[in-house]
């Protein structure tokens, strides 16, 4: 028989909640919330905060405050017919993990919502008065947390169910900086008589936070490379990759007219073989040259010209390292997109230091100048720093090895966690921890989320909101 918090987690499922669309799960919860009878609150932001009163026994105890994101990012397979505005996400059972069906999963940060509600509805766990704080759109800069008012909760302890393995207890996080480069473009009649589509495809991808040194490949630069060195021997019609801002890209196409078919399949199945052989994991890497057709007009070559040199430019990947295992500073080449009369690019720059997000930010700004973009930052959240003294944090590792027999990892991470957001808005007395189940490949459509582990952590939760 199903766990109630994994029967939740696929009733989250059916619910469409990307970034920028969390309307719908925020009715869910305060829906669920209502036919429980406990109390929903709404911010204008669309932040949804659940007051869960103390079981029988625990009501003078100090309460305490479970906390996740709503939305999800939407990434899925270029095969896939999926419509994340209305269709359910098809969650699949498999060798004891959950995962989609070509689709990413939405466990990151689904299961925080799940664990919370079949804690909240559960009558044979004991603990404290709950605030549930679950909010919006975190995916695209933890806009959510940075719109929720000081002070949005009284509890002094505060679970952040927001990593991706269990047994290690998240404490310290990095913060980040967005930025978008773009300049205009010119259009002429082409030279070249035949059109082709060029499509990068079959990488990893992942969390730019999370896998941003495991040596994967990124589908703009490689279909640049190409784009480069076929450069004398094609024009440039359209350009387009990576599909979500925290997301390492996984796919970029480009249409490109030329009369040299054979030297451009050539160089492309050369820069194919060569990122295989570099980077280790890669091995569905699959780049494609194939005919297609088109109305538009090509890119005149001086801004063709302008838009590979910046791209080969421009920095992806870790800039600095704070120990052997965890970046300091990096920055992910998220997107590109060429319209029909400009080129831009967003780019996620990501430290543990302010300091080091000033540097890799200005980095990327003196890249800009030098190709004369308009430049516009925005986005900036502050890093969390570690308290390694925490009642908290002390608490939840006895509770861990009482219940498992081993010590719980822990660590600083280089993904940004709303944490950072709350530093500024809560009291300094205010202690905090991160944790979740065991998850892999979230942000690409091979997410997957192990049941068991999922299930441990709900229960670790409960242990130590009861205690």
């Amino acid at each position: 028989m199903s766990h109630r918090v994994v029967e939740i987690f696929k009733e989250i499922s059916k619910i469409p909640r990307c970034s920028k669309h969390c309307e719908r799960i925020a009715n869910f919860i305060c829906e669920w919330a209502n036919n429980n009878g406990f109390r929903c609150e709404r911010d204008d932001y669309g932040n949804v905060i659940v007051n869960v009163p103390a079981t029988s026994g625990f009501e003078g105890k100090p309460s305490f405050a479970l906390q996740g994101h709503m939305d999800m990012v939407c990434v899925k397979d270029e095969n896939s017919k999926h419509d994340f505005d209305k269709d359910p996400i098809e969650v699949i059972e498999k060798d004891g993990w959950l995962l989609a069906n070509g689709t990413t999963l939405g466990a990151d940060d689904g299961v925080a919502l799940a664990i919370g509600m079949a804690l909240a509805e559960d009558e044979t766990k004991s603990h404290p008065e709950l605030e549930l704080v679950f909010t919006a759109d975190e995916e695209i800069g933890l806009v959510g947390a940075m719109h929720l008012k000081d002070n949005f909760i009284k509890s002094k302890r505060l679970i952040n169910i927001d990593s991706e393995k269990e047994g290690v207890f998240v404490i310290g996080c990095a913060g980040g900086e967005d930025i978008d480069l773009s300049f205009p473009v010119k259009r002429q009649a082409r030279r070249f008589s035949e059109a082709y589509r060029i499509v990068v495809s079959g990488l990893k991808g992942g969390h730019s936070g999370v896998e941003i040194n495991h040596n994967r490949a990124n589908a703009i630069k490689l279909l640049n490379e190409i784009l480069d060195r076929s450069f004398s021997s094609i024009e440039l019609v359209e350009f387009r990759g990576g599909k979500a801002r925290n997301a390492i890209p996984d796919f970029a196409e480009a249409v490109v007219f030329t009369d040299a078919i054979d030297e451009v399949k050539g160089i492309a199945k050369s820069v194919e073989s060569y990122a295989k052989a570099l980077f280790t994991g890669e091995e569905h890497l699959s780049i494609e040259v194939e005919g297609t057709s088109t109305n538009m007009d090509v890119i005149n070559r001086d801004d063709f010209k302008r838009i590979v040199d910046l791209i080969n430019k421009f920095p992806h990947g870790v800039y600095e390292m704070y120990d052997e295992e965890t970046p300091k500073t990096s920055n992910n080449l998220a997107m590109v997109e060429l319209n029909v009369d400009n080129f831009k690019v967003s780019s996620n720059q990501r430290s543990l230091t302010k300091e080091g997000l000033d540097k890799i930010c200005s980095i990327v700004e003196e890249i800009g100048r030098e190709f004369y973009c308009e430049i516009k930052r925005h986005s900036r959240y502050p890093s969390w720093t570690p308290k390694e003294d925490s009642r908290l944090l002390e608490s939840a590792k006895r509770v861990f090895v009482d219940m498992f027999g081993r010590e719980p990892t822990i660590k600083v991470i280089h993904a940004g966690l709303e944490c950072g957001i709350f530093v500024s808005k809560l009291p300094k007395d205010v202690e905090m921890i991160s944790i979740g189940p065991d998850m892999k490949d979230i942000h690409s459509p091979k997410e997957r989320l192990n049941m068991d582990s999922f299930i441990r952590t709900y229960e670790f939760v409960c242990e130590l909101v009861k205690r």
